[in-house]
């Protein structure tokens, strides 16, 4: 049986099939593993992990069932439903079912033939802005509650959101919003690419199968470059979302000022969706939760943008009285 455990519960003959880590890159499935000496459950307790799912049936257990973790997550999705109105909630999932399509036919361009239509992703943030104007809080709310075989287009459907919510919090141009929402509509779009035979492997990736997990950024910039309208915020966002302000990002280990403002904006919004998102085997975390997590990864983010985002989520509905227009102005240059 599965269970979610807090990383200091880990103990030796533990049997563990994931973890979560703000460090890690989602698109690289964790291999399971178990904790055999001393040594490795130290290695565990001194890391940036947050959590991890030992399977009870396969290893030694923290004596507590498994199946207390359930109503957890149940709280989740139902306390998520009730903090939003039914029309709320109507209208967040008409912008879904109205969107969904649309990535399903970008995705299935992508892998069929190696080719994005900026048309499908431009009519996608139509539909994303348009709900954002009311209560941006019920759709990104409602994308929280996320099934395994969702995952991937709700993410981007999510992202696009938190990206547009960000955006307009900064007091950005029209344009420039609009811009960061097709980017995070597309900033997955290499994983498209990736060989589903490497994604579900079972067993440990080896280095060189992780350096092909790692070209996704890559495999999804040639993509969209090739399409001649693609703005050029979208290109940066997919390829540099996974770099980081300390230079340990990858794919070219950029670093502070070598990043752009709509990189760093996309960094907080991606990491903040996949932790915030409910999975089947464990709850959401808290917006709270997270953002503790966000302040602790030393060097992974923008400061000051991420003060500025964790006050945007504390606030929705409302713009801030001022904000250091020194940001937007280098976004807006």
């Amino acid at each position: 049986m599965l269970k979610r455990i807090k990383r200091h519960q880990v103990l030796v003959g533990m049997f563990v099939t994931d973890i979560e880590d703000p460090l890690r890159d989602e698109a690289m499935r964790v291999r399971s593993f178990l904790l055999k000496d001393e040594a490795a459950v130290a290695k565990v307790k001194s890391s940036n992990i947050i959590s991890l799912v030992i399977d009870t049936n396969r290893g030694v257990d923290v004596g507590s069932s498994a199946a207390s973790h359930a109503p957890k997550a149940a709280a989740s999705s139902a306390s998520a439903a009730r903090a939003f109105s039914e029309a709320e909630i109507k209208h967040a999932m008409q912008t879904i079912e109205l969107t969904k399509p649309l990535l399903e036919n970008l995705f299935s361009d992508i892998r069929l033939s190696g080719a994005a239509s900026f048309e499908h992703a431009d009519n996608a943030v139509d539909q994303i802005a348009k709900s954002m104007e009311g209560n941006p809080a019920a759709l990104i709310g409602i994308t929280r509650l996320k099934s395994k075989d969702e995952y991937t287009f709700l993410h981007s459907i999510s992202v696009s959101a938190l990206m547009v919510h960000f955006g307009r919090w900064l007091r950005l141009d029209k344009k420039t919003v609009r811009e960061l929402g097709i980017a995070g509509l597309l900033h997955d779009i290499g994983k498209m690419m990736m060989p589903d035979s490497l994604l579900s492997k079972e067993g440990a990736l080896s280095a060189a199968e992780m350096a092909v997990i790692r070209t996704h950024p890559v495999r999804g910039y040639e993509t969209l470059a090739r399409q001649g309208d693609m703005p050029e915020i979208v290109l940066d966002v997919c390829l540099h979302h996974h770099e980081r302000m300390d230079g340990k990002g990858y794919p070219n280990g950029l670093s502070d000022k070598q990043l752009s403002l709509p990189v760093r904006i996309a960094a907080i919004c991606d990491v903040y969706d996949a932790m915030t998102t409910a999975r089947p085997y464990k709850r959401a975390w808290t917006a709270a939760e997270t953002m503790t997590m966000m302040l602790k990864s030393e060097g992974h983010f923008d400061r000051y943008l991420l003060g500025q985002f964790m006050a945007s989520m504390r606030n929705p509905m409302k713009l801030p009285p001022a904000v250091d227009r020194r940001q937007a102005d280098q976004l807006n240059a």
